[in-house]
């Protein structure tokens, strides 16, 4: 347990987190002469706890981050999330096997997004605690297990319960995204978040069409068999070739201090705070044109079918593959507020050109999609760049706070969006769209990449990286600034290191062993 603040080796009175068991080796075996054979249950946790040898962790020759790990990462991502949109273009048909009405079916969308923001909230920040692997695991064939039920079940009651239980633990996603953001290279990582955000991206696009491309011509429940199997595929990837990455705080942190600290990161640094308010403007707005466009396409003069409609979820395509190739020639090199701002501008342009010629042709919506979907995948990729090199011990709970705004902010734009759309058509729900773009931008204009307070641009407006941060010889070595862990690939890193630095002396709700394994993961990474 840590020390108390004033020095003491008095335990401290709430409970700790503690992170001692890892999952390096498996457990010894017992004397069979003396112990009974072991229990199913046991079994399985022995599977789940055990890692092979190619998987664990020497600190002495830590496994390298490749590409393959990274698809690895983006694929586990993808048909995870996936899990929270399999439902939504059969909605009616869940009504109909079901007996219920169509208003009370969409009760099940509503608690699959209620699960996830709890999930996000309480089990997210502890990614900052166990060992990643273990703790990945264990959430992956909890959610498979539980999905087994939605199968089979005949009770829309059972099915709205497992449902709610299955989203809570399906945050795999969101423990991927700052995972990628310790093991990648400061020069790489915005492209190596690329990657993985794209499996989002592609998670989200494919759950809709598969699950209506499939239900257009089987049973309904066959596409969630189908993800039943995908589950399973992937625990049993990541088993195989998830290397066991230690915790960030082995020493183990309070609970209540996890939760508390989340606010706290949030209110103290003003680089995050400006992220999430772009972000949940973005959010926004994306969720307002996919929510409305149904609507728009299924009406006159379009009058498509459900399945054409479906099939407009492939335009976000276009921007899973360009997101990466942006990210690493323009995020990678310059200061990530300028690829925020450049999103925003294509999402601005995109969303006018929807909103005011989509009444007429349908051109106008194919071309607000492509831009929109890759516009917010820019600016959402760069933000993360930038909000990573915050606090590296904390990237989880960082990350929880940057995706409860964005999940805010996509509540907002479905209520929003429908609201003004059935009172005021396309153009009424686009226009305010934009309104929230123009936001985003004022916020962005606000303060600077090098700006130490709330407002301002002081440090200069200059749009490329400092040179003396990251020396080019290094890049090509692989090695910047301090390595793995060092967030001083840009000033606006250096910054929230400093901002750290200021906010723990002041005293703050980390414990003494988290701020001494900072030190210590700073001293390694040199």
């Amino acid at each position: 347990m840590p020390s108390s603040p004033h020095g003491s080796s008095t335990p401290d009175s709430s409970p700790t987190l503690d992170t001692s068991l890892s999952s390096t080796a498996s457990p010894e075996p017992k004397d069979r002469s003396t112990s009974s054979s072991p229990t199913k249950s046991q079994t399985i946790l022995g599977l789940i706890t055990y890692t092979p040898k190619r998987c664990r962790y020497d600190p002495a020759n830590p496994p390298r981050f490749s590409i393959w790990l990274n698809l690895l990462f983006a694929f586990a991502g993808a048909f995870t999330v996936a899990n929270l949109y399999y439902n939504h273009p059969i909605l009616h048909l869940l009504a109909r096997e079901f007996g219920v009405s169509n208003e009370r079916a969409s009760l099940i969308p509503t608690l699959a997004q209620a699960g996830y923001a709890c999930g996000l909230v309480f089990l997210c920040p502890l990614g900052d605690v166990f060992p990643r692997r273990l703790y990945v695991l264990s959430l992956v064939f909890f959610t498979s297990t539980v999905w087994l039920g939605l199968c089979l079940t005949n009770s829309f009651a059972v099915f709205c319960s497992l449902t709610l239980i299955a989203s809570v633990t399906t945050v795999t996603p969101q423990l991927m995204l700052p995972l990628v953001g310790d093991l990648a290279p400061p020069h790489r990582r915005a492209s190596a978040l690329s990657i993985t955000s794209s499996g989002l991206l592609l998670g989200l696009l494919f759950a809709r069409l598969l699950s209506g491309v499939v239900t257009e011509y089987t049973s309904w429940r066959n596409i969630y068999w189908l993800a039943f199997g995908l589950q399973y595929l992937i625990f049993a990837l990541l088993w195989l070739f998830m290397p066991d990455y230690p915790s960030t705080n082995p020493d183990g942190i309070n609970y209540f201090r996890i939760l508390h600290s989340i606010f706290q990161i949030f209110i103290t640094h003003p680089l995050l705070v400006q992220a999430c308010l772009v972000g949940f403007c973005t959010s926004t707005t994306f969720t307002s044109f996919w929510t409305t466009l149904t609507f728009l396409l299924s009406a006159p003069p379009y009058e498509y079918s459900t399945l054409i409609i479906g099939l407009f979820a492939l335009i976000g395509i276009f921007s899973m593959f360009f997101g990466p190739l942006w990210s690493r020639y323009v995020t990678d090199r310059f200061i990530p507020l300028f690829s925020v701002i450049i999103g925003l501008l294509i999402c601005m342009a995109g969303t006018c050109i929807g909103t005011y010629t989509g009444t007429f042709t349908v051109a106008g919506p194919i071309i607000q999609a492509a831009l929109l979907d890759f516009g917010i995948q820019t600016a959402v990729i760069a933000n993360r760049s930038a909000i990573f090199g915050i606090l590296p011990l904390a990237r989880n709970r960082v990350n929880t706070a940057y995706m409860i705004s964005a999940f805010c902010g996509q509540l907002t734009g479905t209520a929003v969006g429908n609201y003004n759309f059935a009172r005021g058509g396309w153009i009424s729900s686009g226009s305010t769209s934009v309104g929230f773009l123009a936001a985003a931008l004022l916020l962005c204009a606000a303060r600077g990449p090098r700006e130490k307070r709330w407002v301002g641009w002081g440090g200069g407006w200059r749009i490329r990286k400092d040179g003396d941060v990251a020396k080019k010889g290094d890049v090509e070595k692989g090695k910047v600034g301090g390595g793995k862990e060092g967030s001083a690939e840009s000033s606006q890193h250096a910054d929230g290191d400093r901002e750290q630095e200021r906010t723990e002396s002041e005293g703050s709700d980390f414990t003494d062993a988290e701020k001494a394994s900072q030190v210590g993961t700073r001293d390694r990474s040199a």
